[in-house]
């Protein structure tokens, strides 16, 4: 069932773009302020004519929305990659972000990352597997061939650089189970110190406990406690990314442009912010309203999917008709 989540499972990657416009937003105040922070994103350029999008989008949706209120929604795909090393890496996490500037709400579409799809030029595999296969221009590629859209824009970033975006915020607060203690103090030295070359820190209690960097990212990775899947993963992804945003939100503004440095590093996209100026600023004027309309579901979900092995290897398989229209109807008519 699709639902609006509660305040406390709402939050995921939203918290990149959100705080982007932010910093862009402010920053159009400041002068050669702007000049500086743009400098700092990682823009990366991909061929846009080659990405599949349904240029027949609008019409299929002609019965609900005018064509300007079909242009203010705006779509994006987030991609959180699991890589340690200089390869691609996989997208662990993959969410369509929506943000309706006609009512000024933002719809946050979880593509479980086993979804059994067709990937061009690949197959039948995972949808994760695009990513690794060729990068932001092949992922946006297999989302639109597969669910009927036209993005062209994405924003990534891997989940080990949020390492040091949690440790620049002086660690999250979360609660945690003693299997999760454990499972943290087993595996932070290959998941988070490894790569950070800090001293191990050891988690001494459960419950509210501060996790640094190290600790959080290796609470995210972990599917073996709980429902002991990749669902359970992505609800730990879910709640880590929460809880960096919840901060972020209680830190104020000076502070957020304070370190805005270590967050637009992180950060790889190929969005042209100066193209979404007029539009950044409503969110930034309204973002409370924003972060109060935020409505977080799966697609496809279990309700015409379901985990198969197929030779050999575990998929998400759904009905690929359901799942297209699922999807259009999720961003554009509800």
């Amino acid at each position: 069932m699709k639902k609006k989540k509660s305040n406390k499972k709402k939050i995921t990657l939203i918290f990149v773009g959100l705080i982007l416009a932010l910093i862009i937003g402010l920053g159009i105040y400041a002068g050669s302020f702007i000049a500086n922070k743009l400098n700092k994103i990682n823009i990366e350029e991909i061929d846009t004519s080659n990405l599949s999008t349904n240029e027949d989008l609008y019409e299929e949706v002609s019965d609900s929305l005018t064509k300007t209120e079909f242009d203010n929604i705006l779509t994006f795909a987030l991609f959180g990659i699991d890589s340690q090393s200089s390869t691609v890496g996989r997208s662990d996490s993959i969410i369509i972000a929506s943000v309706n500037l006609n009512n000024k709400s933002v719809k946050m579409i979880s593509i479980p990352r086993d979804t059994y799809v067709t990937v061009p030029g690949y197959g039948k595999t995972k949808i994760n597997h695009a990513y690794a296969y060729g990068g932001a221009s092949l992922a946006l590629k297999t989302i639109n061939e597969n669910f009927g859209l036209d993005i062209t824009e994405y924003v990534s970033i891997n989940f080990t650089g949020l390492i040091h975006i949690i440790n620049a915020l002086g660690g999250i607060e979360m609660n945690i189970t003693k299997a999760e203690m454990d499972y943290i103090n087993e595996r932070s030295y290959e998941y988070g110190y490894s790569i950070t070359g800090r001293a191990v820190k050891k988690v001494t209690s459960y419950g509210n406990v501060l996790l640094d960097g190290e600790q959080a990212i290796t609470h995210s990775r972990n599917r073996t406690t709980g429902e002991g899947s990749d669902f359970s993963r992505a609800e730990h992804q879910r709640e880590v990314l929460e809880k960096i945003m919840n901060k972020m939100v209680k830190m104020g503004t000076s502070k957020i442009i304070d370190m805005s440095d270590t967050i637009l590093k992180e950060v790889k996209t190929n969005i042209n912010v100066m193209n979404y100026v007029g539009k950044l600023t409503d969110i930034v004027l309204n973002s409370s309203t924003f972060l109060n309309n935020i409505t977080s579901i799966q697609i496809p979900s279990t309700e015409y999917g379901k985990g198969q092995m197929i030779n050999g290897g575990y998929y998400f398989v759904a009905d690929e008709e359901k799942m297209r229209q699922d999807m259009i109807e999720t961003i554009y008519k509800k």
